[in-house]
C-alpha cells in the first residue's frame, strides 16, 4: 500500500467528509473525500508544484491515493499559477471526471497555466466528462452522501471584469474567486481560495450570512492580510470571520522567509490566533506538514491531525518545476510593495 493510501484514505466508515490540506509551498491544493456508499468520491481543489520550497508532488500522490481509479472532480478556484501549476501532469497520471472552474480569464502572466486548463477541459469533455462553471448561489447541493455550497463567484462580476487590463483582472479575480463549503447540515469546512476583503465585504458576507458558519476555514490567500485589509495600517474587516466563526484555521503557505509574497502575514495570523486560539491555527509550511480534518455522519468533527511531514518526504518533487513564483508583478510605492495595479500592500 502506498504512503498516500495508508495515511489519507478513510479507515473509519463513519467519516462522511475528509479534508486533506497538502503542503505545496507557495500555493494551494486540497483533497476532499466524500463518502459514497462503500467508497468515497474524490475531489481535488486547486493544484501547485513548488520544488523550490519542497512541496508535495500532487499528481503522483493523487495517482497513488486513487490506485487507478479516476479523480471524480478537479476544482480550480481561480486561474492563477499557484492554483493551477501541475494540471497537465495530473491529467497524465489520472483520468478526471469533471472540471469545475470560476470562468475567469487571467492576464498574460498566468496565460500558460490558463491554456493548460483549457486543454484539460477539452480532454475531459472529449472523454465524456463534464465542465461546470461555478456560480454562487444560495442553493445547497448534494454530492454523494454530503452537501456543498458554491458561495462565489457571482456571474455578473465575471462578465464585468473580462475586458479589463491584466493587472486589474489579477485583483478582481481574487474578488471573484470561487468559495466553496463541503459538509453536512450542521458542520462545514470552507475553502476560500484567494478571496479577498472585497469578495466578502461586497459580495459574500451579507448575501450568504446564514450560510457562512464553518467549523474549519482554509485561510484566504495563503494567510495574506488581504482577507482583512487593503493596507497594513487599515482597521481590519472582521465581519466575514465573525460570521464564519471557525474553530480551526488552515494556512497553506511556505514559511514566511521562503515566500516571495511574505505569506503568511503576521498581522493576519494574529487575527486568526486571537479568534480560534494559537493551537488551532495550522500552517502547512511551518514544518512542511499536511493536515487532515474529518466530518462524521452524526455531524461531529475531528481535531485537525497532521502527517508529521511524511508526505512531503515521500512525495518530494524531483527536478525544477519553476518554483513558487506565481507570475505576479510588483511595484514599490512609499516604501511598500504592492501588486501592480492593486491597492493591496503586501
Amino acid at each position: 500500500m502506498s504512503k498516500a493510501k495508508d495515511l489519507l484514505w478513510p479507515k473509519d466508515t463513519k467519516i462522511l467528509v475528509r479534508f486533506v490540506f497538502l503542503y505545496v509551498g507557495q500555493g494551494s491544493s486540497t483533497i476532499v473525500l466524500i463518502r459514497d456508499n462503500d467508497s468515497y468520491k474524490s475531489i481535488l481543489v486547486d493544484i501547485n508544484l513548488d520544488s523550490d520550497n519542497g512541496g508535495v508532488n500532487v499528481p503522483q500522490l493523487i495517482s497513488d491515493l486513487l490506485e487507478g481509479e479516476k479523480l471524480d472532480v478537479f476544482v480550480n478556484t481561480h486561474p492563477h499559477n499557484d492554483h493551477l501549476r501541475g494540471l497537465i501532469e495530473l491529467s497524465d497520471k489520472v483520468n478526471i471526471g469533471e472540471i469545475w472552474h470560476s470562468g475567469h480569464k487571467p492576464g498574460k502572466k498566468h496565460d500558460d497555466s490558463y491554456k493548460n486548463l483549457e486543454k484539460i477541459i477539452k480532454k475531459v469533455k472529449d472523454d465524456g466528462g463534464n465542465e461546470i462553471k461555478l456560480k454562487g448561489s444560495r442553493e445547497e447541493k448534494e454530492l454523494a452522501e454530503a452537501s456543498y455550497y458554491i458561495l462565489a463567484p457571482a456571474e455578473y462580476v465575471c462578465d464585468d471584469i473580462k475586458d479589463e487590463d491584466q493587472d486589474t483582472r489579477y485583483r478582481r479575480i481574487h474578488e471573484q474567486c470561487a468559495v466553496l463549503k463541503f459538509g453536512t447540515a450542521s458542520t462545514w469546512g470552507m475553502l476560500s481560495g484567494d478571496a479577498d476583503r472585497d469578495a466578502f465585504e461586497k459580495h459574500i458576507t451579507e448575501y450568504h450570512k446564514e450560510r457562512l458558519a464553518s467549523v474549519l476555514l482554509a485561510a484566504s490567500h495563503h494567510g495574506s492580510r488581504t482577507f482583512f485589509r487593503y493596507d497594513e495600517e487599515d482597521d481590519p474587516y472582521l465581519d466575514a470571520l465573525n460570521e464564519i466563526d471557525p474553530s480551526h484555521v488552515i494556512i497553506s503557505a511556505p514559511k514566511q522567509s521562503e515566500s516571495k509574497c511574505d505569506h503568511p502575514h503576521e498581522d493576519a495570523v494574529k487575527i486568526y490566533k486571537d479568534n480560534v486560539g494559537e493551537e488551532n491555527v495550522h500552517h502547512t509550511g511551518a514544518e512542511r506538514h499536511c493536515y487532515i480534518f474529518d466530518i462524521f455522519e452524526d455531524g461531529k468533527s475531528s481535531d485537525v491531525e497532521n502527517d508529521n511531514g511524511e508526505l512531503a518526504k515521500v512525495y518530494k518533487i524531483d527536478g525544477d518545476d519553476g518554483g513558487g513564483d506565481d507570475g505576479m508583478a510588483f511595484t514599490e510605492r512609499k516604501g511598500k510593495t504592492y501588486i501592480r495595479g492593486s491597492r493591496y500592500a503586501l
